[in-house]
């Protein structure tokens, strides 16, 4: 089986990837593609596929790739035919003692670094959370300077409310700019259902040292430390447990970097992206059988790189925790592609169902095609007891999804698949989808960022293609523009354009905040895992506004929230092109 790939990609963006350590320094984009391809496939011969069906779905797969249909998470493209000994995985808890033997903490969290994967930690058992805090993300940044890891891997610490020191670590990152310091760590607030409730009530809340603090107190604090440099943010993590499909296992005590997914000591996840901006017909239409038919696959090779990670990660509690779980995260990009080639602006109505009709087809064909390969190759391990949510009644499947009706799956078709499983016990992933963000992942197919809307009408400085053909359409736009790329002057033809036409093409600063949240708010409720979202707010923004969209984040029952203010940090991302 040897794969030829016919990727396409400009001169320009190909050597960016290669900037970014995706690409060898020999490598072409072909040759990246080829290698996925021939590495991820070669697992089949493990469950006794033959030569022809290999290369039949190789070359339908490879097709998918080379046509930006879909594309793996980074671990996946640096890993995978270019190091023989490392796990596939985005992420983990580590399954560390963290008051324990220093040397071990940090030749384990090196080597989860090098071979690609972000770390999630909870700091509950620290008796001084800022100080471990502190340590850990020293510890980063020389795993970031050594030259050893091929990309920036990101790191989250998780406090509870109740902790005693909950104020300190609030207030941890705030100078970071004042300081110079460099940070490799996201930090969370784990809200608690009592703190809401007290919250609600403005009423104190216990901390576990018996001392009493006000809540409403609390959140202030945090929106106060948000909106100065972006941390910390919220996580639910009873609410993540509700969705926890085997806690008999043990419970989620920390998220992704991004908060994307819960995981368990020892857990770790295979994410893989669906380019929905290719999916959309001339005709405004979702194509369904490409759909359908990109999701089984992307499944089966989110499997197969499964398979490669509980073979190459280094340490047996995760190699354990991976056999009975099996957790895996089909994702989507091009999210704001796809609602611009439909004409409809990323903060209404019909974008949330439209976006959540095709996200509950997606987690729908995963559970199908799961149930399918769990025939051939076996139900992850936790699958047989009578304590995993999937065989309990109300189910998993029953109490997340069957009373949900979208566009493309009723509540019948859950009901039935519900009973499908439950009978024959046949699933070979514990969970299938999550939305995390996709980073440079998108960047190599040319897609927008996971299900974020567009942070610049500017991509690379160029114009957004749809735009491009939407202004040259009736005039506005021609190649003396496009020579010169005065953005200041497209951006005025821009704002001469219909109010409706205006809408589509807003960018993430003008967007409203609650419109973002009601757009994670419907999608929650169609996925497995969870969503990673950040609110994005323009400079002027008050703290009394961030603490509302905190509150609004408790109210709509969202997993986590994270909030960023244009200009709040010394160093950030380019900011956004408005309109």
């Amino acid at each position: 089986m040897s794969y030829k790939s016919k990727f396409i990609i400009s001169k320009e963006r190909e050597q960016e990837l290669r900037n970014f350590g995706i690409l060898k320094p020999e490598e072409s984009a072909r040759d990246m593609v080829e290698r996925l391809i021939n590495t991820l496939f070669l697992v089949e011969k493990k469950f006794g596929t033959s030569d022809q069906e290999i290369e039949r779905l190789s070359e339908e797969f490879g097709w998918l790739l080379d046509n930006h249909y879909c594309v793996m998470s980074t671990p996946i493209i640096n890993n995978a035919g270019r190091y023989i000994n490392r796990p596939l995985s985005a992420c983990t808890v580590p399954p560390l003692n963290l008051n324990g033997d220093w040397k071990k903490i940090q030749h384990d969290i090196n080597r989860f670094h090098i071979d690609g994967m972000g770390t999630g930690f909870n700091f509950n058992d620290s008796v001084d959370p800022v100080k471990l805090l502190k340590k850990l993300n020293d510890l980063a940044i020389a795993g970031a300077n050594s030259g050893q890891e091929d990309r920036p891997v990101g790191n989250m610490a998780v406090l509870s409310v109740h902790h005693p020191k909950i104020l300190d670590f609030i207030n941890s990152k705030t100078n970071v700019d004042y300081t110079s310091e460099q940070w490799k760590f996201n930090i969370s607030l784990d809200i608690s259902e009592e703190f809401i409730i007290a919250l609600k009530d403005d009423v104190d809340y216990k901390l576990w040292d018996g001392r009493k603090i006000n809540a409403k107190r609390i959140l202030n604090l945090a929106a106060q430390a948000a909106h100065k440099c972006g941390d910390p943010g919220l996580i639910f993590l009873q609410r993540l447990n509700v969705d926890n499909t085997t806690p008999f296992i043990a419970q989620y005590t920390s998220v992704a970097p991004c908060g994307e997914i819960g995981l368990s000591p020892g857990e770790s996840c295979q994410f893989g992206y669906i380019n929905l901006g290719k999916l959309v017909l001339p005709n405004n239409r979702i194509d369904l059988i490409r759909l359908e038919n990109l999701t089984r696959l992307m499944i089966r090779v989110l499997d197969n790189a499964l398979e490669i990670s509980i073979k190459n990660i280094f340490n047996r509690a995760n190699q354990d925790i991976m056999r009975s779980k099996r957790k895996i995260g089909l994702g989507v990009c091009g999210l704001a592609d796809m609602l611009i080639k439909m004409k409809l602006p990323y903060d209404s109505e019909l974008a949330r169902k439209t976006t959540k009709d095709v996200l509950a087809l997606i987690n729908y064909i995963s559970k199908d095609e799961s149930i399918r390969l769990a025939k051939v190759r076996g139900s992850f391990a936790a699958m047989s007891s009578n304590e995993c949510a999937y065989n309990k009644i109300p189910s998993f499947i029953s109490r997340k999804f069957s009373k949900i009706s979208t566009e493309y799956v009723s509540q019948k078709m859950w009901e039935d698949m519900d009973q499908r499983i439950r009978s024959e016990k046949m699933l070979r992933h514990c969970s299938t989808t999550a939305l995390p963000p996709t980073g440079r992942s998108s960047l190599v197919i040319e897609a927008s960022a996971g299900i974020e809307p567009l942070f610049s009408v500017f991509t690379g400085g160029k114009l957004h293609p749809d735009l491009q053909v939407y202004l040259k359409s009736i005039g506005l736009y021609n190649k003396r523009i496009l020579s010169e790329i005065k953005k200041d002057r497209i951006i005025g033809k821009i704002k001469s354009l219909s109010k409706k036409i205006k809408e589509i093409y807003k960018t993430a600063l003008e967007i409203n905040p609650k419109g973002h949240l009601l757009m994670v708010s419907e999608i929650q409720k169609v996925i497995d895992e969870s969503v990673s979202k950040t609110i994005n707010l323009p400079s002027y923004y008050s703290i009394e506004g961030v603490y509302d969209i905190f509150f609004e984040a408790i109210r709509l029952n969202l997993k986590g929230v994270t909030i960023y203010r244009d200009g709040s940090r010394y160093l950030q991302p380019n900011k956004v092109a408005k309109i």
